[in-house]
């Protein structure tokens, strides 16, 4: 069976596979080239170029006649993967409790989600803020700081982040392994960002996203043939991290970032997935997009 994440691309795919499953072609000699400038601009097409052997030599499996080339036309692939959203339905959600909660803030009925500030010198954990909303039984607000945002490019993008990072996890994955992902990391971010400035309020799904910028990043490692998501955006991820710890983002901008959320998230998303690994998870992740699939 040919499975790839959008149909189209099996009709570019599929004679290609056929002619490797014959032996006449090896895949080393595959390669994407984009069309002519034309009416079609995001045409591109797939050839199979095999150099001449020598006479006498007899063709081995996986070579093609000298010169042959096939060419079919398909549409340009996206790095990411096209999953059916149905295959997603959490990061939905998350995706839109970013915007919820955003509107929330705008109308301030969000003294409910966050935890109260506790501005207090000697402050204690056992008579704080957070341990008074725990006696009255409020033990969502551990939780639901994470749907907070203060503004909407803030909630864009942190559903972006869900969006690029998440719905690959959840595809492969699962639905209840990533939920909880997003459990853990999103009480261990606020519990970090709340021990370490208890003074201010925070909000946002940003050690939520980390947690899933640490996840990738051990699966990208762990199961080396998984390439939905481009290793670039797990450096730059990582970088943006380093540059808001050193304090050089507040500096510039005089704008506070929770880094103490953004570091809780990321480490428990980094341990949380390398546990996953080690009792055989990535084996939801070793296919290669685009190839045979088991049915």
């Amino acid at each position: 069976m040919l499975w790839a994440p959008d149909p189209r691309f099996e009709q570019l795919l599929l004679p290609v596979l056929e002619r490797w499953n014959a032996g006449e072609i090896r895949l080393a000699d595959v390669r994407i080239e984009p069309a002519a400038e034309t009416a079609d601009a995001e045409q591109s097409s797939v050839s199979v170029d095999v150099p001449p052997q020598p006479d006498g030599v007899r063709e081995e499996p996986g070579h093609a006649p000298p010169g042959e080339e096939v060419r079919v036309d398909a549409v340009s692939p996206s790095p990411l993967p096209n999953w059916p959203l149905r295959t997603t339905p959490l990061c939905l959600l998350l995706i839109g409790l970013c915007f919820i909660g955003w509107l929330l803030l705008r109308e301030n009925l969000v003294q409910g989600l966050v935890i109260f500030p506790d501005r207090r010198e000697d402050f204690e954990l056992a008579s704080s803020t957070l341990a008074w909303h725990w006696s009255r039984g409020e033990f969502w607000r551990l939780w639901s700081p994470a749907v907070v945002h203060f503004s909407l490019p803030h909630a864009l993008f942190n559903a972006l982040g869900v969006w690029i990072l998440g719905r690959s996890l959840e595809a492969r994955a699962g639905t209840l392994p990533l939920l909880l992902l997003v459990l853990v990391s999103a009480a261990v971010s606020n519990l970090a960002q709340y021990l370490w400035s208890p003074e201010t309020v925070f909000g946002g799904m940003s050690g939520v996203v980390y947690g899933l910028v640490g996840a990738v990043l051990v699966l990208q490692r762990m199961a080396p043939a998984w390439h939905d998501v481009p290793p670039g955006i797990v450096t730059l991820a990582v970088a943006w991290l380093l540059i808001c710890a050193s304090g050089l983002f507040t500096l510039i901008f005089g704008v506070g970032v929770a880094n103490a959320a953004h570091l809780g998230g990321f480490v428990s998303g980094l341990l949380l997935t390398l546990l996953y690994c080690l009792f055989g998870g990535t084996r939801n992740f070793s296919e290669v997009r685009g190839t045979t699939k088991a049915p």
